[in-house]
């Protein structure tokens, strides 16, 4: 049979879609349209293949096409899942926070001592409860402390992020603010001292975006801004403080939270703002 002169359109478009697919296939994310363009290169050279046995052209362009629109495909898959592994990695370096018990954590308590008239609220845990306190503390492990509401870390535990390592030193109840104002009926206000240490190696320094919540026994997240007013320690922590490596800030939140069963909850911290909340014991 005497060959044709026909063409062979669909071999070359294959051809080309494949080389495009090919070159995109290295851009993260974006090769994503370079996967779906070899994906439609095999297609074409697939069928310019098959068309090429009987107009006796195209052959090559035809395998060149489904060559390039596989490999468009491979390179683009691995490269997305190396790209999303990367990202992973960088997201959980930068979140993830780790605890440092102090070796007297099971005599860390706090001065649970309050300003306010009532005594009910200083002094109502039970010699059994601080025994079962200790004896978790013990059990658990150290990468264990302080990711769940159920498992807190004691007071005086370093909680480290990437950059921050802040530490809870106490928590104590008072009967109003710097200004004078209290809380409302049926509240009481926290007053919860803290380090944040600044670790990283930025030459111009960094401010401590560290974060407290108080976290009810029933699981309601209370923050500074949920009180019924603004309230500011006399030694209010101070967020905007720029320092150095090794430099700390040390200074006073406070947060209104529900005067009964106060000690039941747990406090929520972050020592950086992007960092995984870490909780706390408040007594």
């Amino acid at each position: 049979m005497a060959p044709s002169n026909s063409s062979n359109g669909l071999a070359t478009a294959g051809f080309v879609l494949g080389l495009l697919g090919f070159l995109g296939s290295f851009i993260p994310v974006l090769n994503i349209g370079g996967i779906i363009l070899g994906v439609i290169g095999i297609i074409l050279a697939a069928l310019g293949l098959a068309k090429a046995k009987k107009v006796y052209k195209g052959k090559g362009l035809a395998l060149a096409g489904l060559v390039l629109g596989g490999l468009a495909i491979v390179i683009g898959i691995i490269i997305n899942v190396a790209f999303v592994n990367a990202v992973d990695d960088a997201i959980k370096e930068a979140t993830n926070t780790t605890v440092q018990v102090p070796s007297d954590s099971d005599n860390n308590t706090a001065d649970d001592g309050s300003d306010d008239a009532a005594t009910d609220d200083t002094d109502d845990t039970t010699e059994d409860e601080a025994e079962d306190e200790a004896t978790d503390y013990e059990a658990a492990p150290s990468s264990d402390i302080g990711t769940t509401r159920d498992n807190p870390a004691p007071l005086g535990s370093a909680i480290s992020g990437k950059d921050w390592t802040v530490t809870i030193n106490s928590v104590k109840t008072v009967s109003e603010d710097k200004y004078g104002s209290k809380a409302e009926s049926g509240k009481t206000l926290l007053l919860i001292n803290m380090t944040a240490t600044y670790e990283g190696d930025d030459e111009q320094g960094d401010s401590a975006w560290a974060t407290v919540k108080f976290i009810t026994a029933d699981g309601t997240s209370i923050s500074s801004l949920d009180g019924s007013t603004m309230f500011i320690a006399e030694d209010s922590f101070d967020s905007l403080k720029k320092v150095y490596n090794g430099g700390s800030v040390t200074g006073d939140e406070i947060l209104e939270v529900p005067k009964e069963n106060w000690k039941k909850g747990v406090l929520a911290v972050s020592p950086a703002m992007f960092s995984d909340d870490t909780f706390v014991a408040v007594k």
